[in-house]
């Protein structure tokens, strides 16, 4: 006999331990003293100020592309005439930026929809939280 199959007779031979009648009220009872002396109250990982902040930055940096999008050219003759302002080549500087507009009118529909999804979801739980707070 090796090792394994003593160690598998040692545990068939052993009786179950059944715990006390009172254990479940008992350890509850040792948890909600030990809640009561310290109780945990709920904070968010990010403060609401932190939510605007976010807000705010994200709308200020797809307002600023926007305007950059809408700034440049849409004829490839009108591309050659408007290259550079002040030295600074306009056409390779928003390239980028184009690009990303021009990814962003390809998303498909399924995409936006569960983005929007996931908006709706938030909301409703903000509102959520806010009716179980009063």
């Amino acid at each position: 006999m090796n090792q394994q199959d003593i160690m598998k007779k040692w545990f068939k031979e052993l009786s179950p331990e059944d715990p006390s009648p009172d254990f479940t009220s008992t350890v509850m009872k040792r948890v909600m003293s030990e809640w009561s002396l310290n109780p945990v109250k709920y904070q968010p990982m990010i403060s609401k100020r932190g939510w605007w902040t976010v807000a705010i930055i994200t709308l200020g940096l797809t307002s600023i592309l926007f305007l950059l999008h809408s700034s440049l050219p849409t004829e490839t003759g009108s591309l050659a005439q408007n290259k550079s302002v002040y030295g600074i080549d306009l056409f390779q500087l928003l390239q980028p930026v184009n690009q990303l507009f021009v990814k962003l009118t390809n998303i498909s529909p399924a995409v936006a929809i569960g983005a929007l999804a996931i908006l709706a979801l938030w909301f409703f739980d903000q509102l959520f939280i806010k009716a179980v707070r009063r």
